[in-house]
C-alpha cells in the first residue's frame, strides 16, 4: 500500500489539489494583510493587529477580532509563511500575535489569574480559559515557528498557571468570568467560581499547546497536565463508535440531538500530539476511530461550514500519523466542497481570499443565514487546512493544529 505521506513530498494527493491549496494561501493571507488593523506614526490604534470578526456579505457591515479569533488566525496566517516564505505573511503574524500579548492579564490585584488572557480588548472585562487556550497555543506555534523568545516566555507564565489551576482543583467553574474594571473593591474581594477542569469538554484541548510546550521545553510536568487532559477527552468526549461528543448542548459545536460535535475544537488532533509525544498507542486509536466514524458519513456530513475544514486538518494529520491512504481518499472526496467555501471571484476587499461560514449567524444579526457571512473562524480553519494540503514536506507543516510541524 502507498503511504500517504512523504517527509520530502508532503500529502500524497492530486498536484491539482496541492497547486489549488497554494493558491488559496495566497488569496486568503492577501486578505488578512489586506484587512488587519495597523498604526502608524501619528495615527496610532489600540486596535492594531485584530481582524474583521466577519463581515456580513450584504453590507459590509463588520466588527472587530477577539482574543481567540485573532489568535486562530495567527496560526492560520503560519501556514502561507512557511509554505509562501513571503515576509508581508510574517509580519501579519507578528501584529495578531502583538494585539494578543496585549491581552495577557498580570494585574498585581489578582496574582493567582496572572498569565491569562483578557477576552476582547486589554480594558474589557472578561476572561475565558478556552479563549486563553487558544491564545497560549498561538504564542506556542509562534515560538516554534519564528523562535521569538518573548512568545515562549508568555506561553510559560501562562502554562505554570494552568498547571496550578489544575492541580489545586481551582479551575473556573464558569465559560466566562467578570474581572470588574470600575470596582478595584470588589475585584480584590470577590472569587471567581471553581470546579474541577472536567466540568467543560473544551478545557481539555490545552492538551494540544501542553503537549507541544512540552515537547519543547523537555519538561516532564506540562507533559503530565497534558496527558490528564488526554485521559479527560478519552473518557469524557470519545464515544464507543468513535465520535466526538459533548455532556451538554452547545449549540455552535454541534448541530445533531445527541451532541455529537461537528467541530471537536480541536480534540482530535490533541490526541494526537499527545501519541506523538508519548507513543502510547491508546491516543493514536482513539483519533484513528474519529476518522473513520468521519470517513463512515460519507457524503452525509453535518451542513455547517466549519466541518469541511476540520476534516481536513484532522484528516491531514492522521494520514500522515499513520500512512493510511483512506485518510486521504477522503480529503481528495472533500476536496471540491472545502474549496468553494473560499471566496475568490468578488473584488471587494474585505471580501476576497476570505471563507464563508457565520455558525453563529443568528446571534449577530435575526433573520441572517450562516451563509451571509465570512468569518474569521472559516477563514483560520480555512488556512490551516489550506497548509496542510499545499505543504510540499516536512519542513512546510505548520505545528498549530497538528501534533507534527515543531
Amino acid at each position: 500500500m502507498a503511504n500517504s505521506w512523504s517527509d520530502s513530498k508532503g500529502l500524497a494527493i492530486s498536484e491539482k489539489i496541492r497547486a489549488r491549496a497554494r493558491i488559496g494561501l495566497v488569496v486568503a493571507a492577501d486578505w488578512a494583510a489586506r484587512n488587519q488593523i495597523r498604526h502608524h506614526w501619528p495615527v496610532w490604534n489600540a486596535n492594531t493587529g485584530r481582524f474583521p470578526y466577519h463581515v456580513h456579505l450584504h453590507t459590509d457591515a463588520h466588527f472587530w477580532s477577539l482574543a481567540w479569533n485573532t489568535s486562530r488566525m495567527a496560526q492560520g496566517l503560519l501556514s502561507a509563511w512557511r509554505i509562501l516564505g513571503r515576509k508581508e505573511d510574517l509580519t501579519s503574524i507578528d501584529f495578531a500575535v502583538e494585539y494578543v500579548k496585549s491581552l495577557q492579564y498580570f494585574s498585581p490585584e489578582k496574582p493567582e489569574l496572572a498569565g491569562l488572557f483578557i477576552a476582547e480588548t486589554p480594558l474589557s472585562d472578561y476572561i475565558s480559559m478556552r479563549d486563553s487556550i487558544e491564545c497560549a497555543q498561538a504564542l506556542v506555534a509562534h515560538y516554534a515557528a519564528t523562535k521569538n523568545e518573548i512568545s515562549f516566555l508568555r506561553a510559560k507564565r501562562f502554562f505554570d498557571n494552568f498547571a496550578a489551576m489544575m492541580n489545586s482543583g481551582a479551575w473556573p467553574a464558569a465559560a466566562w468570568w467578570r474581572v470588574p474594571r470600575l470596582e478595584p473593591l470588589l475585584h480584590v474581594k470577590n472569587e471567581f467560581p471553581k470546579a474541577p477542569v472536567e466540568w467543560n469538554w473544551n478545557n481539555f484541548v490545552g492538551a494540544l499547546p501542553l503537549a507541544q510546550f512540552a515537547g519543547i521545553t523537555g519538561e516532564k510536568k506540562y507533559l503530565q497536565c497534558a496527558e490528564r487532559l488526554g485521559d479527560l477527552i478519552l473518557k469524557h468526549s470519545v464515544r464507543a463508535d468513535g465520535a466526538m461528543h459533548s455532556s451538554i448542548p452547545i449549540r455552535i459545536h454541534t448541530s445533531s440531538p445527541d451532541n455529537v460535535l461537528d467541530n471537536d475544537d480541536g480534540l482530535c488532533v490533541s490526541l494526537i500530539a499527545l501519541w506523538k509525544h508519548t507513543r502510547k498507542a491508546k491516543y493514536l486509536d482513539a483519533a484513528v476511530a474519529n476518522g473513520d466514524w468521519w470517513i463512515s458519513r460519507g457524503d452525509k456530513l453535518p451542513d455547517t461550514f466549519t466541518v469541511p475544514s476540520v476534516l481536513v486538518v484532522i484528516l491531514a494529520d492522521l494520514a500522515r500519523a499513520t500512512g493510511e491512504k483512506r485518510f486521504t481518499d477522503f480529503i481528495e472526496a472533500l476536496a471540491d466542497r472545502f474549496f468553494a467555501l473560499q471566496i475568490q471571484r468578488d473584488e471587494r476587499p474585505l471580501v476576497k481570499g476570505a471563507f464563508r461560514g457565520e455558525d453563529m449567524a443568528e446571534d449577530y444579526r435575526k433573520g441572517s443565514s450562516s451563509a451571509d457571512f465570512i468569518s474569521l473562524r472559516s477563514t483560520a480553519y480555512g488556512l490551516l487546512a489550506l497548509g496542510k494540503l499545499a505543504a510540499g514536506n516536512a519542513r512546510q507543516w505548520n505545528p498549530a493544529y497538528s501534533g507534527f510541524g515543531l
